[in-house]
C-alpha cells in the first residue's frame, strides 16, 4: 500500500469525485460511513455518548456526517463546532441536515468553556491533514482539556488534530491524543512514526473506494507493508526440493553468557525454511547449541569465551553475524578484518557487530546489499543524533544509498529503507514483542530468506512482516506480557499458514 503526502491524498480525492460521478459531499459521506461503521463494532451505540468536536473545513464535515450516522444509529450525541463566519460547503450543508435531524450543535471558540463527561467518547474532528503549520498558542487550554479531561474514549477522524502529515511537528507542539485513529484509504506519514507515539496509540486505514487507476499512477516512495505484498513475494518448494534448495545458512556470534542469542537465531532460522544452519560460536556455546539446538551444525573458534577467528563463507549462501557476539577488543578486531577479506559476501549484520562497525567507523567496509538490523541506540551509534523522525529517514536513506545496503530500523512499525531510496512501513506486530531475543529472532530470520534466494530487500520486508505475524499469532494464546523471543519463533510456521492461505 502506498503513502501518499497530502497533496497527493487531495489529488486522490478530487479524481475520484471525477472519475466516479459523485459529489465531494458523498464521498465525504461514505468515508465517514466507515468510520461509522466501525465504531458500531466497538461500542453499543445505545448505550454510548459521543461528544463530536467539528471545525471548519471538511475534517468538520466528516465529524457533523458522523454525529447523524451516530443520531440515526441509537447514539446519543452532542456536536461542539468552532465558530467562525465562513464554512467550507460541504461542512455548511452538513450543517443544515443536523438541524433537520435536532441534533444540538453548540458553537465555541479557544475562549469557551466546555463541558464532558466520563463516560462520553470524544471524537477529534477540528483540523485534517490539510494543516501545514503548528496550531496557535490560543488552541493550548482547549486541547489540555480534550486530552485530559476523564473519559471513555479519544478517537479522531484521518489525523490527531494539530498533527503535521507530511512533516516534523514540534514536540511542544499542540496535539489532539487518540485513543484510536481512523484514517481514510491510504496512511499518513506521521501516524507511522515513533514521535507520534503519544497521538497515535491505535490506527486503522480505512478503504473508503478511493480511485485505484489513480493511487496507481501515483509516484510515492514510501509504502506500507500489508499481507497481499508479503505474500506476493513468498516462494513455496516443490516435491522434489531438497535441502540445499533451501540455502545453507551461517551464524556468527555468541560469547560467554550470551550464547541464548545464537540459539534463539538459530531457532528462527530453521523454522523460517532453511535447508541447513550452521552457528559458529566460541567454545564456550558448543554444549548449548548442540543441546537446545540439535536440528543446527555447530562449529567453535579458538577461544573459549568469545570470537576471535571466523570461518570460511565458501560453502555458505547467507551470513548473519552479531547476535551476542559481544564487544570484547579481539572480537573487534578480528571482525574489522573479516570485513575487508568478505566484500564479495552480503551479510546480515545485528546487535554487538553493529556497534562495533560504529565504534571502528567502518561502515564503508561493509560488504553491498548487506541488510543492517538497528535498534534505535545502535542506530544512533552508527549515524549520530537526529532532530526528528523525519531527520532520521533521510539520513538512512542517503546512507543506504550511498553504500547500497538495506537498513532494517526496528521499532513499532519497523522500517526497511533500501538503496534506491524507497521506505517500507512495517504493518504486523504488537507491544509484548518489545521483549529481550526479538531482535535474535528477526535476525535469523532474515538471514534464512536470503539464504533462500530473495534479494536483500525482499528479505528484509517478508522477514520483518512474517516476525511481527508470528508474534501476531503467539498474542491470540499467550497475554503480550508473557510473550518471550521463543514464543516468536514456535509460531513462524501459524504465520506462514496465515500468509499464503
Amino acid at each position: 500500500m502506498k503513502i501518499f503526502t497530502t497533496a497527493q491524498m487531495q489529488a486522490l480525492d478530487k479524481e475520484t469525485v471525477s472519475n466516479q460521478y459523485i459529489s465531494s459531499f458523498k464521498l465525504m459521506e461514505r468515508a465517514t460511513t466507515k468510520v461509522f461503521e466501525r465504531l458500531q463494532t466497538r461500542h453499543k451505540l445505545y448505550q454510548t455518548s459521543f461528544v463530536i468536536f467539528c471545525g471548519i473545513g471538511n475534517n468538520g464535515g466528516d465529524g457533523l456526517t458522523l454525529a447523524r450516522l451516530l443520531k440515526e444509529g441509537g447514539a446519543m450525541v452532542k456536536v461542539f463546532l468552532v465558530q467562525t463566519k465562513k464554512y467550507s460547503p460541504d461542512n455548511a450543508q452538513n450543517q443544515d441536515l443536523l438541524e433537520d435531524r435536532d441534533i444540538n450543535v453548540e458553537k465555541f471558540t479557544t475562549k469557551s468553556k466546555l463541558k464532558v463527561k466520563k463516560d462520553d467518547v470524544i471524537v477529534d474532528a477540528l483540523f485534517g491533514i490539510g494543516l501545514h503549520d503548528p496550531l496557535e498558542e490560543e488552541w493550548r487550554p482547549i486541547f489540555d482539556f480534550l486530552n485530559e479531561t476523564p473519559c471513555l474514549e479519544r478517537i479522531s477522524i484521518d489525523i490527531p488534530s494539530g498533527l503535521l502529515a507530511d512533516v516534523s511537528t514540534p514536540k511542544d507542539a499542540i496535539v489532539f491524543k487518540a485513543d484510536i485513529v481512523y484514517t481514510f484509504q491510504l496512511p499518513k506519514t506521521a501516524l507511522l512514526l515513533s514521535d507520534a507515539k503519544d497521538y497515535v496509540k491505535e490506527l486503522e486505514i480505512l478503504d473508503i473506494g478511493s480511485d485505484i487507476e489513480c493511487i496507481e499512477n501515483t509516484k510515492s516512495d514510501s509504502y506500507y507493508v500489508e499481507q497481499e505484498k508479503v505474500k506476493g513475494l513468498v516462494k513455496s518448494g516443490t516435491k522434489f526440493s531438497s535441502k540445499d534448495d533451501f540455502g545453507r545458512v551461517l551464524l556468527i556470534g555468541g560469547s560467554k553468557g550470551m550464547i541464548g542469542a545464537m540459539t534463539l537465531a538459530a531457532k528462527s532460522a530453521m523454522y523460517t525454511g532453511s535447508g541447513v544452519v550452521t552457528a559458529y560460536v566460541p567454545n564456550c556455546g558448543y554444549t548449548i547449541m548442540q543441546t537446545v539446538v540439535p536440528e543446527v551444525m555447530c562449529a567453535t573458534g579458538d577461544n573459549e569465551n568469545h570470537i576471535t577467528t571466523y570461518p570460511s563463507l565458501e560453502h555458505y549462501n547467507a551470513v548473519g553475524i552479531g547476535c551476542g557476539i559481544g564487544l570484547h577488543k579481539e572480537t573487534a578486531t578480528a571482525l574489522i578484518t573479516f570485513l575487508k577479506e568478505n566484500k564479495d559476501k552480503k551479510l546480515v549484520i545485528d546487535a554487538d557487530a553493529l556497534n562495533i562497525i560504529s565504534e571502528h567507523k567502518c561502515l564503508d567496509k561493509v560488504p553491498a546489499e548487506s541488510i543492517l538490523t538497528p535498534h534505535e541506540k545502535e542506530l544512533k551509534r552508527l549515524i549520530g543524533e537526529w532532530d526528528n523522525d523525519f531527520d532520521k529517514i533521510s539520513k538512512v536513506k542517503a546512507l543506504a544509498k550511498k553504500h547500497n545496503i538495506v537498513f532494517v530500523l526496528k521499532g513499532a512499525h519497523t522500517i526497511t529503507i533500501a538503496p534506491d531510496e524507497t521506505v517500507y512501513f512495517n504493518s504486523s506486530g504488537n507491544w509484548g514483542m518489545a521483549t529481550a531475543g526479538a531482535g535474535d529472532t528477526l535476525t535469523g530470520m532474515i538471514t534464512s530468506l536470503v539464504g533462500q534466494g530473495y534479494t536483500s530487500k525482499e528479505a528484509a520486508i517478508i522477514g520483518v512482516y512474517l516476525h511481527g505475524l508470528a508474534g501476531d499469532c503467539a498474542i491470540e494464546t499467550i497475554h503480550p506480557h508473557s510473550l518471550i523471543a521463543s514464543d516468536i519463533s514456535k509460531h513462524i510456521s501459524t504465520a506462514y499458514n496465515r500468509l499464503v492461505d
